[in-house]
């Protein structure tokens, strides 16, 4: 009785251990630098590069593009009536018959074509495909994209994969709305004076103001605003600014992972209207950088008419 328990026992665990373990002549998808297929965010040094293998060769790939209001972009690239997008399904890119899509894999360096069935391996990098698609775009903040992989081998067995990616707008910076930047003229109105405001919404990691070129008083004054007299306003991580400038710009923890910060230039009035700084062109750059590596800059510009006699 015991060894009929025993010798039950271990065909379980022996049909347990061959269910469990994968054909190692089916197709297989994988992601090198993402093994779980997690959500990847499109940043600087996004790696999409996907590895597809099948020893029997490779009869067909598709992949399925879900990539929100501009899967339709796709459709230029798409011969295949039935595999364009439409409201109700994605657009499907059929790398190996359809020459359009097939094409448009071949721009991006990848082998595609008729040429590619019966090969065993190749490799795709979805990102350099989205930003493709998504070229001269104006892709909205918080978007997610979704590109289904589905292989199948000459052998009929199939694999498939879903990668999805999501999109944070890079920091962008405004004065009132404006969407060219003019030289602003300081006058005696402090109520004048710009505010340059923010946005970032894959939070604030570095806020930085450069005085680029500027009269030899200005100059001055930020090198004695600044640790180690820098001509660059570190909003962050620079104690002897967040003392000199209160008032006018945050900074510290008020702006370190921020989405929304204002700049106030009005400090500017109290130094240049008391005549203590030369007329001239004063040309500061504001740069910011969010924890997604993505950046946005401006130039902003001051100027001090000569003084009339």
């Amino acid at each position: 009785m015991k060894r009929s328990v025993i010798f039950a026992t271990l065909l379980a665990a022996a049909l347990f251990t061959s269910c469990d373990q994968k054909d190692p002549q089916a197709p297989a998808i994988s992601w090198p630098s993402n093994e779980k297929f997690a959500q990847m965010e499109l940043a600087p040094g996004a790696v999409g590069s996907i590895s597809i293998s099948a020893p029997a060769g490779i009869q067909s790939i598709l992949l399925t593009l879900n990539l929100d209001a501009y899967t339709v972009v796709a459709n230029q690239y798409i011969s295949i009536d039935a595999n364009r997008s439409s409201s109700k399904k994605g657009a499907v890119l059929d790398i190996i018959d359809d020459a359009k899509s097939a094409e448009l894999m071949a721009s991006l360096n990848v082998s595609a074509g008729p040429n590619l069935r019966g090969r065993t391996m190749v490799s795709l990098d979805l990102v350099e495909l989205i930003n493709k698609l998504t070229t001269d775009q104006n892709v909205e903040n918080n978007k997610k994209f979704v590109i289904d992989i589905e292989v199948l081998d000459m052998a009929a067995k199939s694999a498939k994969a879903t990668a999805q990616f999501h999109f944070t707008s890079a920091p962008a910076i405004t004065w009132d709305g404006k969407t060219k930047f003019d030289p602003f003229e300081i006058t005696q109105n402090e109520k004048d004076a710009p505010k340059f405001k923010v946005n970032a919404p894959g939070k604030i990691a570095q806020l930085k103001i450069t005085l680029e070129d500027g009269v030899p008083e200005a100059k001055s004054f930020v090198k004695n605003t600044t640790t180690g007299g820098a001509l660059t306003i570190d909003l962050i991580n620079d104690s002897v600014v967040a003392e000199k400038y209160k008032g006018f710009f945050p900074a510290g923890k008020d702006v370190e992972g921020k989405t929304d910060v204002t700049l106030d230039f009005g400090f500017l009035f109290n130094i240049t209207v008391a005549n203590t700084w030369s007329a001239g062109m004063n040309v500061f750059t504001i740069y910011c950088k969010d924890a997604n590596g993505k950046t946005g800059s401006i130039q902003a510009k001051f100027t001090k008419p000569e003084q009339k006699d």
